[in-house]
């Protein structure tokens, strides 16, 4: 079932990539001779619709858009006779609109996802004191009658428990408790939380502190777990707006983390000559969804992989690496600092260099993806 689900997003995330570059041409005065859902060879034609053949091609996972005159001009040739409409003819900002409107749409749709999650699930807030979340059955904190929804603000420790040590942060906690395994320590926590907020009064708690060997697998010394995001809720009127900011923020940070992790797995190629081990393709993404449930998990889990993925496509497609976008987007921009025509020749070999170099890695990480299911 998750491979269907898998392939159904992916299918509607190309689908509306593909529907940005096609708006943005029609709307560019650019003629679309063809919009292909998938790959060639071609299954069928679909429709005509104002001129644009809807096709459905036989290879999935993509999807194209063919525009008049996208080829270009050929270098030392005579140009060609003008029907109108051509992607060459168009004016150079155009062109990049065009280029970019589709990683453009996988972002803001990833924005808009985010935003709609955050309206109705409350806005997250990172959480660095220690909050308490959960307790385990049987462990110290349950025996001394530690509730959940409190922060532990310090602890008393020591022989008499004269010491006091504050803990601002979950770090804090945990070192101070390591640092006194075996003994009973006095931990004073906060009333009750509410999101950000948390009642002033202040409650004690003699829990004593495990040994290594005392503790159970997968527990803590205490036997507690803490938070690490609330969810704030605001005036509804607010949620919206709020929502949206958030989306962005979310946005623009799953962004640079993409970004670091291929500058990491470049430099990690460049210097040891392999992919580094944390790299998934469409095959480890799946099995990882599979694993974790996330495509299991209900609507709201389904939508926000597909924010996710929205997003990472976006960044890929913007790489200046011909013939993602982005490098379509640098030719272009060659093209009008240089002050010169496009050549086909040129592009051919920039494409086609290109093209083979990405597939050879997907290829690469794919095996590996598959090993690993069998290992």
């Amino acid at each position: 079932m998750s491979i269907v689900i898998f392939i159904l997003v992916l299918s509607f995330l190309v689908f509306i990539h593909e529907l940005g570059h096609f708006i943005a041409a029609i709307r560019s005065g650019v003629v679309v001779e063809e919009f292909g859902i998938g790959y060639p060879p071609k299954a069928f034609k679909l429709f005509n619709w104002r001129g644009t053949d809807f096709t459905l091609n036989w290879i999935p996972f993509g999807g194209f858009v063919r525009m008049r005159g996208e080829e270009g001009v050929i270098e030392g040739s005579s140009e060609k006779k003008s029907e109108g409409g051509e992607f060459y003819a168009a004016d150079t900002w155009k062109k990049l609109l065009i280029i970019l409107a589709g990683p453009g749409v996988n972002f803001f749709f990833g924005v808009l996802v985010f935003a709609a999650v955050f309206t109705r699930s409350g806005i997250p807030h990172l959480l660095t004191e220690a909050r308490i979340g959960a307790v385990s059955e049987g462990s110290p904190s349950q025996a001394a009658g530690v509730p959940t929804n409190v922060t532990i603000m310090g602890m008393f420790v020591g022989e008499d428990l004269s010491e006091y040590v504050v803990t601002p942060e979950v770090s804090d906690v945990i070192e101070t408790i390591l640092e006194h395994r075996g003994e009973t320590v006095r931990i004073q926590t906060t009333g009750n939380c509410e999101a950000l907020a948390c009642e002033e009064r202040v409650q004690t708690f003699d829990v004593y502190a495990r040994t290594a060997e005392e503790t159970p697998e997968n527990q803590g010394s205490i036997g507690v777990a803490f938070e690490s995001v609330v969810y704030q809720f605001y005036p509804s009127w607010q949620m919206p707006f709020r929502g949206i900011a958030f989306g962005f923020t979310q946005a623009f940070d799953l962004s640079r983390e993409i970004v670091g992790a291929l500058g990491a797995m470049v430099s990690d190629i460049a210097s040891n000559r392999r992919v580094p081990d944390d790299v998934a393709g469409p095959v480890g993404i799946v099995h990882q969804a599979q694993e974790t449930g996330i495509l299991t998990g209900g609507f709201i889990s389904i939508i926000s992989f597909a924010a996710l993925l929205s997003i990472n496509l976006a960044v890929m497609n913007v790489l200046p690496i011909p013939p993602l976008d982005g490098g379509r987007a640098i030719l272009l921009m060659a093209e009008y600092v240089l002050g010169r025509k496009r050549t086909e020749k040129v592009e051919y070999y920039l494409n086609y260099g290109g093209y083979f170099l990405l597939m050879g890695l997907i290829i690469v990480i794919t095996i590996r993806d598959v090993i690993r299911l069998f290992t």
